[in-house]
């Protein structure tokens, strides 16, 4: 008994063994080879690509530091060859196992993305769960943005973007699958939250003010947020660094392409910003062709999302309510009567209450137990449905299908498909109810 015991412990100790051996033979990565890429931000200048990531530096328990990033630049005709310049340039193999954001510069959203996401989808470390985000200006810019909220803008990013911000109606995250299977699909339709950096606070004056102390900061170009100067700046080089947040990242690269951490020269902070996603960027065919507003945004996700502690703020009588959406039911469907006419028939159904209002209340107008004022809900649904509609007519005079009009024709009525499927939204007849409740 005890032999079969001794064999059986000899047996799988002599497996680990050889699994840890043979450990890049199974895949793993050996951190000490490989670039673990955060965060990719692709922008476009003609037919070449300006792929910019964002490294993981992990440090020892015993440096008393928390991790950091290395920010490199490179160029290339295809993502990929851009992407391979790190490795040339470094000798790091960028791996993308632990990638959670990839945004796209307005000159990149000009052109098909996925000629840029191609890549990514190829790529087998690569997660689908990635989020996308658009943004104005570069996708560079979005990454060298210091923030308070992490040391790592691509981390602070992602926070904007997380499942709870997409909960309450702030914001319209999409992942990577998300967005492939919709331009896969027969709407070739889509859309990305916008990314976009904002000043923590505005002076009397109009100047931008820090959090802390309120005084005035004067970024200078080309400084990161520890005052170093970056190295980046309008270097045309096929390799540059944009920002370097961590000493030891910069000493770990060649010279030519580390930054000036060691200079020991004080300079001015840069400014501090936020991000904020609260407008959604519309794609047809993989192009920009429009945006929503945040109040469209929000009604975008009441229609496609189950929110919960939601606010939205009505107006009634000339004074403003602020509603806390408890929770929210909503249905889409799509039909074609025996006239053969298309339909869309849009349905939400809140349960919400009174979270602010700004005028003095009586006590009894205070308490929980007290009914929402029906001209209050009625003004809200009607608000909200204006809205709902507007995103509709957007979503229309772009041909972005937002609500995938289109693949519930091909997959459910696929007799009309052949004759409704390129002007099926103009062809539609739109019905869109609100109905709002109070708590029970």
């Amino acid at each position: 008994m005890r032999s079969k015991h001794a064999v059986r412990y000899y047996l799988v100790i002599t497996a680990l063994l050889l699994f840890f051996y043979f450990s890049n033979d199974f895949g793993l990565i050996d951190i000490q080879k490989s670039a673990l890429i955060l965060a990719v931000g692709i922008d476009r200048e003609d037919t070449e690509f300006i792929v910019t990531t964002q490294i993981a530096v992990p440090q020892s328990s015993a440096q008393g530091k928390e991790a950091g990033a290395v920010q490199l630049e490179s160029r290339g005709g295809t993502v990929a060859d851009a992407l391979n310049q790190i490795n040339v340039k470094t000798g790091w193999y960028p791996k993308l196992v632990f990638c959670k954001l990839i945004v796209l510069g307005e000159e990149t959203v000009k052109h098909n993305v996925f000629d840029a996401l191609d890549f990514f989808l190829r790529d087998e470390y690569m997660s689908d769960s990635c989020l996308v985000a658009a943004c104005e200006g570069t996708a560079k810019a979005i990454l060298d943005t210091a923030t308070p909220i992490d040391p790592i803008s691509s981390v602070a990013a992602g926070k904007v973007l997380s499942a709870h911000a997409e909960k309450v109606g702030t914001v319209a995250p999409s992942t990577l699958r998300e967005f492939s299977i919709g331009y896969f699909s027969a709407a070739r339709s889509g859309s990305l939250p916008v990314l976009k950096p904002e000043k923590l606070q505005e002076s009397s004056d109009g100047s931008a003010q820090n959090g802390a102390g309120g005084e005035s900061q004067a970024p200078q170009s080309g400084e990161n947020k520890n005052g170093e100067s970056q190295s980046g700046g309008k270097d045309k080089s096929a390799f540059s660094p944009s920002r370097s947040d961590e000493p030891r990242a910069a000493e770990a690269l060649p010279a030519a392409v580390s930054g000036s951490e060691k200079s020991g020269r004080a300079q001015p902070q840069a400014e501090e910003k936020v991000f904020s996603a609260g407008e959604t960027m519309l794609f047809y065919d993989g192009v920009a062709v429009g945006k929503l507003t945040p109040e469209e945004t929000f009604a975008y996700c009441i229609v496609v999302n189950k929110l919960r502690l939601a606010a939205y703020t009505t107006e009634s009588d000339g004074v403003p309510y602020t509603l806390n959406i408890k929770n929210n039911t909503s249905s889409v469907r799509f039909a074609v009567d025996k006239n053969a006419a298309a339909m869309l028939d849009i349905r939400v159904n809140a349960v919400a209450g009174i979270e602010n209002v700004s005028f003095a209340q009586t006590v009894p107008e205070l308490s929980d137990t007290n009914p929402v004022p029906e001209e209050v809900f009625a003004d809200a649904e009607n608000s909200l449905k204006e809205q709902i509609l507007s995103v509709f007519e957007k979503s229309r005079l772009s041909g972005c299908d937002l609500f995938g009009v289109t693949e519930r024709l091909r997959k459910f009525k696929t007799r009309y498909y052949p004759a409704y499927r390129e002007d099926i939204l103009d062809r539609l007849r739109l019905t869109v109810s609100v109905s709002f409740e109070g708590i029970r």
